[in-house]
């Protein structure tokens, strides 16, 4: 049965039509983000942080794993079910030695196994690339190895106990609650052990106990020791997501059941009272009372069994505490219970085999027990196909979708193809949130073709304006939005901003059966056009510059020739100055809005559109105000090039500005430059929200998209300019923006040099030196003596020191600093 049970696990894979949703969908991104680290590979630092900093959220083990299939092509789901195939085969085995190890019989680890794959739960998991899989058989090797020790406290057994434990918390790092009971067990048995030794022998024991921990700390340290802080911070903010989980009252009786009324779907109706055939006391005598019971508990096998059911329990409890609930979080608890399981078939059936010869009913059941068991397995397996996860058809819905022609991942995948601008890198708003489209599976499915598409969710920050300025166009569907997050009323605006405003024109809309009618909406004017050029131009060259006089902010078209690859790397700074030469406008930028594909061949041609919002206009006297743009750009391959025109606009024209929201107001460093405002003056709230919309928004990995390097110079290149200038104002914000990119990218060294130029142009900035502290603390260690770390560490709580209102405990820490 267990075998059939994996033939229907493998024709589920095969005739699953639906895609993968939400968070199936952003793990396969991740693991396609680590295939093609690795596919550019090289022997650098930069490379290796990099690769330990790519995924901050959860663990990496899982994503580990696949690379081998991640760096051969794109990671789908089916390389996922392929790599939860190897993984459920391992699963079964490790299951099968827990359950000699307790019940000393090979035999009675085979059925524990075989029960296992008739679980729905872990088949369901299997069938979808999650971590909890990864989790089930990491927590089971980690028992596996923890019986071991108990029955024989070897070096050997030690390094497996500690290696288990790393492999929990690489994995899933809420996993080690399940392990909590057992390795207090262990390492109090352990100083029971060296309490009551000889001599030198006494510090065997603890010395095991320091090599467990060692080799955990050794094989966990570069992960976490990396991303302590985002461990830290995730994890406090674990609890925000609680309402998607939360269906019963906190301590409730419907709250302390939850994972007990799921136990059936877990490990289906009709196996999940077998555990309790193991707990009941077959032998006893009911004439020797409670004394025959304890004779029975001392029997090895029954510790043992007492053993897992306690940890069974441990686990359910901690959980249970645990706000956030879902029926995929106590799965590692199964292979307990399936060996629990295995024991009480043993005893039941050993009962019945002493009883068949006095009894015709035992002798009837004993003689039918093989049939029992086979009628039971039959029964699980109608349980088997449900999925635990969105994104999922169940078994025999996909075969009937499948045999009715239906296809949602195909269709959706054409239509996506469609999207598709030739030489432009595209970033997608996508309003709905639902199981069937989602950013994360739209995302998906373009990566797996390797089309220069992002899709990201639209409403997730508190700035519907900004997002209708900064991408390059929305998804929208009818019906439900789905799970909206935090900011409903500004995806609600965006929606409404699409429907009325003209600034957007809607494609035709294109009806999909799986997920209804969608409408795709781009600008009514592009910011950026390319097209092949019919002659081949050998630099870069600024063809022609042509005044749009009807925008409502001065504005030009620029008209750019060249090499595709020297394109797509050129930077661009323009200057708008008045006519006693004030700047009033200025904007940085990379040739094509940060939006022409990289390492392309050929010769193209790029219209653009550089609209330049003064900021600081004078007094609006007469019929016109007049000045200069200033033009600088440097291409990759070349020297920087410059161009001055004259400009001027009538008072009218500039008094009716375009909305906000609209594409003309997009400048693609406008997160970061605010970010670096509140940076400055200390609004930590709105420094989080910017930096994390800037490294989110429009980039599809931060950490490793190419174009960081070009933003980094072009950051490097403004503030140059206003160190020219001697603008000290501007060259502080540089250096805000710079470093606080460069904390986006986890160099925290090369950080700290912007925050000290900031420090010793402006020593009076308390907040510049907070940051440049916090990065000596935390990050880089660049200090000598105590003396040194107190100094910092006042320089650190100074600004909220000086807070007219401040909490009792800030209060003390300001007192002793």
């Amino acid at each position: 049965m267990a075998g059939l049970s994996v033939i229907l696990l493998v024709i589920w894979n095969l005739t699953d039509p639906l895609p993968p949703a939400w968070d199936e969908a952003q793990h396969l991104l991740q693991a396609q983000a680590f295939g093609s680290h690795v596919g550019r590979f090289r022997w650098d630092p930069l490379w290796w942080q990099q690769f330990l900093h790519l995924n901050q959220r959860y663990p990496p083990l899982t994503y580990w794993l696949g690379i081998p299939l991640a760096a051969w092509h794109p990671f789908s789901r089916a390389d996922g079910q392929l790599l939860n195939l190897l993984a459920l085969g391992i699963l079964a085995g490790v299951t099968q030695r827990i359950g000699w190890r307790v019940y000393a019989s090979a035999g009675m680890g085979w059925l524990a196994a075989g029960l296992l794959l008739l679980y729905p739960g872990v088949t369901s998991l299997a069938h979808v690339y999650m971590l909890e899989l990864m989790l089930v058989l990491a927590v089971a090797l980690a028992f596996w190895a923890m019986l071991a020790y108990w029955q024989d406290p070897s070096w050997g057994a030690t390094v497996g106990v500690g290696a288990a434990g790393a492999a929990v918390l690489l994995t899933k790092w809420t996993g080690i609650l399940f392990l909590l009971l057992p390795l207090a067990v262990l390492v109090g048995r352990a100083c029971l052990r060296a309490l009551r030794a000889k001599s030198w022998r006494r510090g065997i024991p603890l010395a095991q106990v320091v090599l467990g921990m060692a080799v955990t700390l050794l094989l966990c340290w570069p992960w976490y020791g990396a991303n302590w802080l985002f461990v830290l911070s995730n994890g406090f903010g674990y609890a925000d997501t609680a309402h998607y989980y939360i269906t019963c009252a906190a301590g409730s009786l419907c709250w302390w059941t939850t994972y007990l009324r799921w136990l059936p779907q877990q490990m289906s109706p009709f196996l999940c009272g077998l555990p309790l055939l193991a707990l009941w006391p077959w032998g006893w005598d009911a004439k020797q009372g409670l004394a025959g019971i304890w004779s029975e508990v001392r029997q090895g096998s029954r510790q043992a069994e007492l053993a897992l059911l306690l940890t069974y329990l441990s686990g359910y409890g901690l959980y249970t505490l645990v706000t956030i609930k879902d029926i995929r979080f106590t799965l590692p608890l199964l292979p307990l219970l399936a060996v629990l399981s295995a024991g009480g078939i043993r005893r039941a059936w050993g009962w019945l085999q002493e009883r068949s010869q006095t009894s015709l009913w035992c002798q009837g059941l004993y003689q039918a027990w093989p049939w029992l068991g086979l009628g039971l397995g039959s029964l699980a397996l109608w349980s088997f196909g449900q999925p635990l996860t969105p994104g999922v058809a169940p078994l025999w819905a996909g075969i009937q979708m499948q045999w009715q022609g239906q296809h949602p991942e195909q269709e959706l995948t054409d239509w996506i193809g469609y999207l598709v601008q030739p030489h432009l890198t595209t970033t997608l708003g996508v309003i709905p949130n639902t199981e069937g489209i989602s950013s994360e599976t739209l995302t998906y499915l373009a990566a797996l073709h390797q089309w220069p598409l992002t899709f990201r969710a639209a409403g997730q920050t508190p700035w519907p304006e900004l997002e209708l300025s900064l991408l390059d166009g929305f998804i929208d569907a009818e019906g439900e939005m789905g799970i909206v997050g935090p900011y409903e009323a500004a995806k609600e605006q965006i929606r409404q901003s699409l429907q009325t405003g003209s600034q957007w024109r809607v494609d035709l809309p294109v009806h999909l059966p799986a997920v209804g009618r969608l409408q795709t909406y781009y600008p009514q004017q592009p910011r950026v056009t390319v097209q092949n050029s019919p002659v081949e131009v050998a630099e870069v060259v600024l063809d022609r510059i042509t005044p749009i006089p009807d925008l409502g902010i001065p504005a030009w078209k620029l008209h750019w020739q060249g090499p595709a690859r020297d394109l797509a790397q050129t930077l661009v700074w323009a200057d708008l100055e008045d006519e006693q030469g004030q700047i009033v406008a200025e904007r940085a930028w990379v040739l094509g809005q940060n939006r022409l594909q990289l390492n392309q061949t050929g010769h193209w041609i790029v219209e653009e559109i550089l609209a330049l919002p003064p900021t600081d206009l004078p007094e609006l006297e007469g019929d016109k105000i007049s000045g200069i743009l200033h033009l600088n750009w440097h291409p990759p391959q070349g020297i920087q090039q410059s161009l001055s025109l004259p400009w001027t606009a009538s008072p009218a024209f500039l008094s009716t500005p375009p909305p906000k929201g609209s594409l003309l107001w997009a400048d693609p460093l406008f997160l970061l430059q605010q970010a670096a405002h509140a940076a400055a003056v200390g609004n930590l709230e709105g420094l989080s929200l910017y930096l994390n919309a800037w490294t989110t928004l429009q980039y599809p990995t931060f950490l490793t998209d190419p174009d960081r390097a070009l933003t980094r110079q072009l950051l490097e290149g403004a503030g140059q300019r206003a160190a020219e200038r001697g603008d000290l104002a501007q060259q502080i914000q540089s250096h805000y923006q710079q470093g606080l990119m460069l904390v986006a990218l986890l160099q925290p060294h090369s950080a700290q040099t912007h925050f000290q130029q900031i420090v010793e142009l402006d020593p009076a900035d308390d907040w510049a030196r907070a940051y440049l502290a916090f990065l000596r603390v935390f990050f880089t260690h660049t200090l000598d003596g105590w003396g040194e770390w107190r100094a910092e560490l006042g320089y650190l709580v100074r600004p909220f020191c000086q807070e007219e209102e401040r909490d009792p405990v800030l209060a003390q820490v300001c007192s002793v600093f």
